[in-house]
């Protein structure tokens, strides 16, 4: 038996994973919340739960000092410089606070590859991937200092029962609005049954600690996510296919330029500076002028009768990838495995008492 702490166990992607970590008979879960108001659905659904701040040092040893595995799936907010202060001493503790032999799976995400989209010469960094990348290079100082096995696991798109975006899906199937490129591509997604399957591996010992890019086995394309959700939701998809073939414009600084002019175009104020303009120009410019304006409002006026189906942007995402995660089991597979555990049979004492405190460590 492993006893398993979760820190950000009240977050989307750490509370499913706390409701599919909780049947496995090996693994002794212990959901890690910051107070009981977070940890209300978790212990409505019958899990206790510990309470406390892993970053405060005086909270984080009676809460990790007993567990052998601790996955970090926290989520400090803020502004970057706040995320690292926070992520940097959540990253101390854990090591610190735990025991010699633990080990420690921290997620992390794949903005750490920089801007997604396919028409960037140079993938920047935003804060935000800055950040998560500075706690990721902190990770593995400490682990080197300490010796503990630490796997940092670089999440995409995380898809899941309790997850916005295999919802939003969910809704847009259901809703018949579902707009697909016609040149499917491969998704940087990652299902939570393909997250604990991971934590599986990692906790029987068929994983080397490392970095890794977690995503479903084999990767999928977007169409398959969509088809997958509408077969599991039993609503049959419908998608307004959009032509995805145009080139792409590798000057982006020039086509941003470009709308913002149009954007200008239409403010009334330089309309009036425009018109004070042209008064003093031939007549037969202006008369080409005032033809190119009408050309343009009606083409406007014409394309905002007709039904419009604009590309989501991340479907249209690069491909991220260094270093995989090598998953036993296929993604699906996965997922078809837990139709085996019904979520009611979790539900058997709600509102249970909390997990008493782990105990103290005696220090040298």
């Amino acid at each position: 038996m492993y006893k398993v702490g979760i820190i950000g166990a009240n977050g989307q992607v750490g509370a499913e994973l706390c409701l599919l970590l909780a049947s496995q008979p090996h693994i002794e879960l212990i959901p890690i919340c910051r107070n009981r108001s977070g940890s209300a659905f978790l212990r409505w659904q019958g899990l206790a739960c510990r309470h406390g701040r892993v970053a405060d040092d005086s909270d984080a040893p009676r809460l990790l000092s007993d567990c052998d595995v601790i996955i970090n799936s926290s989520l400090a907010g803020g502004t970057p410089a706040n995320i690292r202060r926070v992520e940097d001493q959540i990253i101390h503790n854990m090591l610190a606070h735990s025991k010699t032999t633990a080990t420690v799976i921290h997620f992390s995400t794949q903005s750490v590859y920089g801007d997604p989209r396919a028409d960037r010469w140079i993938r920047w960094k935003n804060p935000y991937g800055r950040a998560k990348f500075a706690t990721e290079q902190r990770l593995l100082s400490e682990s080197r200092r300490s010796g503990k096995r630490v796997f940092i696991l670089r999440l995409g798109h995380v898809c899941g029962a309790m997850q916005d975006i295999s919802n939003h899906i969910r809704d847009t199937i259901r809703d018949n609005t579902v707009v697909l490129p016609s040149q499917d591509r491969s998704s940087n997604t990652v299902y939570t049954a393909a997250i604990a399957g991971a934590i599986d591996q990692i906790i029987r010992g068929a994983a080397t600690p490392g970095t890794y890019d977690l995503m479903n086995t084999p990767r999928w394309t977007w169409r398959q996510v969509y088809e997958y959700e509408a077969q599991d939701g039993r609503t049959p998809l419908t998608a307004h296919i959009v032509d995805s073939s145009r080139a792409k414009r590798p000057f982006s600084m020039v086509a941003g330029a470009a709308r913002l002019a149009s954007s200008l175009a239409v403010l009334q104020p330089v309309r009036n500076l425009v018109a004070k303009i042209f008064a003093y120009v031939p007549p037969a410019l202006n008369a080409r002028a005032l033809a190119w304006w009408y050309v343009r409002r009606a083409r406007s006026e014409i394309a905002a009768l007709a039904t419009a189906y604009e590309l989501p942007e991340h479907l249209s995402w690069v491909e991220n990838g260094e270093r995989f995660f090598p998953a036993d089991r296929p993604t699906i597979e996965l997922l078809r495995s837990l139709s085996d555990v019904p979520p009611a049979q979790l539900k058997k004492t709600p509102w249970p008492d909390d997990l008493p405190d782990a105990p103290a460590i005696p220090r040298l």
